[in-house]
C-alpha cells in the first residue's frame, strides 16, 4: 500500500494495471487531495494549565496547533484544520494515575476558546481524542488529542480571534491485565495559570465580495459550543461538527492489526440494533474488524458533452476478531418477555462466515456506496428474568444467521446481513459519510430468526423466538478511522506502536 491521498481513503492499492492504472494517473488530477482546503497560517501555542486532580493541584504544560486561512471574507466559515492538543502529564500527576492500578490510559480532551471579533464575543468548544498511552513511572507522559472543530463564520469585516480558555481532560486509566480502575473515568477541570496568554490564531475578515447568505438562527447556544454574548447580528457565528450523540465505550479490545500484509486495515465499530419486539435498543460494544482490501479497478468511464465520470470498484474481505475468536465482546441487553417482564441477557454476535465489504466511488459525481454483507448468529447467554436467573444452557442462539434484505438480486441468500455507508462530496467539497478507510455510519435493516438450543431440561427457543425474533429490526454501526496496520509508516497518527486502531468511536443512534 501507499499512503496516497484521496477523498475516499487514506491509501490506495498497489499493483493496478492497464486501464485501472491509467484511470487512476487521471483521477488525480480531478480528485481533491484532502477532505477540507487546508488554510495558510498554520498556528502553535504553548501554555501552562493549572489541573485540579484528586489529590490536589498540579501544573500542566499544553500544546494547541491547528491550521487556519491566512484571511477570509465576511460570510465564510473559518475552518479551523489539523487541530492537535498535546498534553504533557507531570510525574505528580501520572502517579495519581498509577496508584489507580492503571497502567496505561486514554483520554479526551475538551478546550473552551474564545471567539470575538469588533467587541461581540461567542464560545466554541474543540474536543479530541487521544490514544491509549503507557503510564512511564519517570519523565512525562504525553498525551497527543485529534478531533473536528466547530467552524466559525465572521458576520462584520474586522480582525477575529480565538483564544484558548478553561480545559477539561477525562482519563479513561486501563490495569495492566486491560480491566478497568476504580474510578473507571476521572474528569479533571484546568484553568489557565496566571498570566497565560492563550491566544490561539488572528484572522483579519474583509468585506464579502456579495451579499453574505443569513447566518444560521442556531447561534452558538447549546452546551456543545458555549453561548453567544454580543448582539446577534454581529457576533461571530459557531457551527458545531456532526454530531457524536452518545459517549465511547469505556474499553476497547485489543485490536493488533497484520505486520504482514501490506493491504491490511484494522479498525473499531460500535452501535445500536433497535429491536422491533424490544421498543428498545440494545448497544454493540467497541468491537474490532480485520480487513484487507482488494484493489482498485475500473468500473466504467462516462465521457459526454459536459459530463466526466469514472468509477472505480473495490472488493474487500474482513473478519471480527474479539481475543482471536470471529464474534463481537459479549454485550448487555435488556428487553420485556411478553411485554411486561424485564429480563436481562449477555448477547453475542458471532461470525459463521467471511464478510465481503464492496465499494463503488464515483469521484467525479462526489458520490461513493460500501455495501457490506457479514453472516452474522446472535447467541444469548447469562439470563435474567425479573432478576431470577433462567439457565438457559450454553447453546441458546439464533438458528440461523441474521438477514436483510439484499438489493443486489444475486446475492438475496437470506444468510447474511446488510449494512450501507454512502460517502457524499458536499457544495462546499468536503467529502462527508462512509469509506472504508476513513469510516463513518453503517445503516441496515435486519430480520431475527427463531431461536434454538435454548434451555436445559426444558426448551425455552419459543420463549426468545417470542420475543425477540421477527422483521424490520435497525442497525446502526458507526466505524472509527482505521489503522493501515500492514505498512511501516503512520502519516495519519491512526495507529498506536503496536499497530492498534487509535480511534475508538461512540456509538450512534
Amino acid at each position: 500500500m501507499t499512503n496516497t491521498h484521496g477523498p475516499a481513503g487514506r491509501w490506495r492499492s498497489v499493483g493496478t494495471r492497464g486501464a485501472v492504472a491509467a484511470a487512476t494517473v487521471v483521477l488525480a488530477g480531478i480528485v481533491p487531495g484532502a477532505d477540507v482546503a487546508l488554510g495558510d497560517q498554520r498556528t502553535s501555542t504553548e501554555l501552562t494549565y493549572t489541573c485540579a486532580f484528586p489529590a490536589g493541584p498540579h501544573p500542566v504544560k499544553v500544546g494547541i496547533g491547528a491550521r487556519f486561512p491566512a484571511r477570509t471574507a465576511t460570510g465564510t466559515a473559518i475552518r479551523p484544520t489539523d487541530v492537535t492538543t498535546s498534553v504533557t502529564l507531570p510525574d505528580a500527576a501520572v502517579a495519581e494515575l498509577t496508584r489507580l492500578r492503571a497502567a496505561t490510559t486514554r483520554a479526551s480532551t475538551r478546550l473552551t476558546t474564545e471567539v470575538a471579533q469588533n467587541g461581540a464575543t461567542a464560545q466554541a468548544l474543540w474536543q479530541g481524542a487521544a490514544p491509549s498511552v503507557p503510564l512511564t513511572p519517570a519523565g512525562g507522559v504525553v498525551l497527543r488529542a485529534t478531533g473536528e472543530v466547530p467552524t466559525v463564520t465572521a458576520n462584520s469585516a474586522g480582525a477575529l480571534t480565538l483564544t484558548a480558555a478553561g480545559l477539561t481532560l477525562d482519563f479513561r486509566p486501563v490495569t495492566t491485565e486491560g480491566g478497568t480502575t476504580d474510578p473507571a473515568t476521572l474528569s479533571v477541570p484546568c484553568a489557565l495559570a496566571p498570566g497565560a496568554k492563550g491566544l490561539l490564531a488572528t484572522v483579519p475578515v474583509g468585506p464579502a465580495a456579495s451579499p453574505a447568505a443569513p447566518a444560521p438562527s442556531t447561534l452558538a447556544t447549546g452546551p456543545g459550543n458555549g453561548g453567544g454574548h454580543g448582539p446577534a447580528e454581529s457576533a461571530p457565528t459557531v457551527v458545531a461538527p456532526p454530531a457524536q450523540s452518545a459517549k465511547p465505550a469505556a474499553t476497547a479490545p485489543e485490536c493488533r492489526g497484520d505486520t504482514t500484509q501490506p493491504l491490511a486495515l484494522s479498525a473499531y465499530a460500535t452501535g445500536y440494533a433497535d429491536v422491533t419486539k424490544m421498543s428498545g435498543a440494545s448497544l454493540i460494544p467497541v468491537f474490532c474488524a480485520q480487513v484487507v482490501q482488494g484493489p482498485n479497478r475500473l468500473k466504467r468511464i462516462e465521457v459526454r458533452p459536459g459530463v466526466f465520470e469514472l468509477h472505480l470498484l473495490q472488493s474487500s474481505t474482513g473478519r471480527l476478531d474479539y481475543r482471536g475468536r470471529a464474534q463481537t465482546p459479549p454485550g448487555p441487553a435488556t428487553f420485556l418477555t411478553f411485554g411486561f417482564m424485564p429480563t436481562t441477557a449477555t448477547m453475542t454476535l458471532e461470525q459463521t462466515g467471511p464478510m465481503a465489504i464492496d465499494s463503488d466511488l464515483n469521484n467525479t459525481a462526489g458520490h461513493g456506496e460500501t455495501y457490506i454483507r457479514i453472516p452474522l448468529v446472535l447467541r444469548v447467554s447469562d439470563v435474567k428474568v425479573n432478576g431470577t436467573p433462567l439457565d438457559v444452557g450454553p447453546n441458546c442462539r439464533t438458528s440461523a444467521p441474521l438477514y436483510s434484505a439484499d438489493p443486489d438480486p444475486a446475492h438475496d441468500t437470506k444468510d447474511h446481513m446488510v449494512l450501507l455507508g454512502v460517502l457524499k462530496k458536499g457544495t462546499d467539497t468536503v467529502w462527508r459519510g462512509y469509506s472504508l478507510s476513513r469510516g463513518g455510519p453503517l445503516d441496515g435493516s435486519v430480520t431475527i430468526p427463531p431461536f434454538s438450543g435454548c434451555g436445559v431440561g426444558e426448551d425455552l427457543s419459543p420463549l426468545f423466538t417470542a420475543s425477540v425474533s421477527g422483521p424490520a429490526n435497525t442497525v446502526k454501526q458507526n466505524q472509527g478511522a482505521p489503522c493501515a496496520s500492514g505498512i511501516p509508516d503512520d502519516p495519519a497518527k491512526l495507529c498506536t506502536a503496536d499497530k492498534q486502531p487509535t480511534t475508538v468511536p461512540p456509538p450512534l443512534r
